[in-house]
C-alpha cells in the first residue's frame, strides 16, 4: 500500500477543533504509512465538495469532520467517474458521528488514521434525493432542521444537547404537512410530522432509532410519524427516539429501493445534517461508494 496519494481536507471548526490540536500528528501517521500527503482547509461546506470533486489525482480522500462535512465530501465524490474515484477515509471529529458509528470507526484520531492507512475497503451505499445523495440520513418535519439551526459555537459547546434544546424551541411553531406516495402498488395519503429514510443505524446520535438499516443490503429504511395531535404526537416521538416503535401501529416502517413522494406545500428536506432539496422528492438507493475502515 505504499505510495499512495492521500488528500487531507479538515473542517477547522468540527467537534472543538481537536483535528486542529493533532493534525502534525495526523500528518506523521498517513506520511510513515507510505502516503504522499497533501492538506486543505476547508472554507466551507461547499469548498470541501468542489475539493473532493477536484480529487481524481490522489488514491485516497481523507475528510476529518462531522456527519455534514461527510456529505459534502460523497457528493463531489460521487460525480467522479467510478474507475477514477479515490476511495474515501473517514476521521470523525463533529458531534454526532452517525456514519462512523455505523462503519465503528475509532473514536481516537490516532487510531482513525491507523485504520485509514491499512487500506481496507468498504462498498458502501448510498442514498439519493432528486439530485443529491446523502451517506446517513434523508429526513423532513419536526426536529429535522435542527443541526443547521445551531450555532457552532453552542454545538461545539453543549454536544448533543444543544440539537434537542433547539428542537424543543422549534416545536410551538411547527405545523403537519400531507404527504402522497405509493408502497406496493397502493397510494397513500398522510398528515404527518416526521419523515426519515435511514441508510445507516442511527441519527443525530441516536443509535437505537433504526437498528435493521443496513449499509450493504441496497435497501433504505423508511419512517414515518403521522400527526395525530399534540399529547399522542409527542409519545409517538419519545417512542421512536428510544428506539421503540413496536408500542403503536400509527407509526409505519418499511424498506424500499425506491419511494416519490409529494406534498401539500414546499416542505424542505434535511440530507445529514445539510440543507437538501424542497419537496417533492425521488428518494433511491444511489451509487456505492469506497470507504476505507
Amino acid at each position: 500500500m505504499n505510495g499512495k496519494r492521500l488528500r487531507l481536507v479538515y473542517n477547522p471548526y468540527a467537534g472543538r477543533r481537536k483535528l486542529t490540536a493533532q493534525l502534525d500528528t495526523v500528518i506523521r501517521i498517513f506520511q510513515e504509512s507510505g502516503n504522499e500527503v497533501c492538506v486543505h482547509r476547508a472554507c466551507s461546506p461547499e469548498d470541501i465538495e468542489e475539493i473532493a470533486f477536484q480529487s481524481r489525482d490522489v488514491d485516497r480522500f481523507v475528510i476529518a469532520g462531522g456527519d455534514g462535512s461527510i456529505h459534502q465530501a460523497c457528493n463531489g465524490l460521487l460525480r467522479i467517474p467510478e474507475d477514477q474515484r479515490p476511495a474515501l477515509g473517514i476521521l470523525p471529529v463533529g458531534t454526532a458521528n452517525d456514519l462512523a458509528y455505523a462503519l465503528r470507526l475509532p473514536k481516537s484520531i490516532p487510531e482513525a488514521c491507523k485504520v485509514i492507512a491499512k487500506g481496507n475497503v468498504f462498498r458502501m451505499d448510498t442514498g439519493q434525493v432528486n439530485d443529491r445523495y446523502f451517506v446517513n440520513v434523508a429526513s423532513a418535519g419536526l426536529l429535522t432542521d435542527v443541526s443547521q439551526k445551531v450555532d457552532t459555537r453552542v454545538k461545539n459547546t453543549l454536544g448533543q444537547l444543544a440539537y434537542i434544546l433547539k428542537g424543543i424551541e422549534t416545536l410551538p411553531s411547527f405545523r403537519p404537512f400531507r404527504i402522497e406516495y405509493e408502497k406496493d402498488g397502493q397510494p397513500y395519503i398522510e398528515e404527518v410530522v416526521l419523515l426519515l429514510a435511514v441508510n445507516g443505524h442511527s441519527v443525530g446520535g441516536l443509535r437505537k432509532l433504526v437498528p435493521k438499516a443496513s449499509l450493504t443490503d441496497g435497501l433504505l429504511e423508511v419512517l414515518i410519524v403521522p400527526a395525530s395531535g399534540w399529547p399522542e404526537t409527542i409519545r409517538l416521538l419519545l417512542n421512536v427516539l428510544r428506539g421503540d416503535k413496536s408500542s403503536s401501529g400509527k407509526i409505519k416502517e418499511f424498506q424500499t429501493k425506491e419511494l416519490k413522494i409529494s406534498t401539500d406545500r414546499p416542505i424542505q428536506s434535511d440530507l445529514d445534517g445539510e440543507y437538501g432539496p424542497e419537496s417533492s422528492w425521488a428518494i433511491k438507493i444511489g451509487p456505492k461508494i469506497s470507504v476505507l475502515c
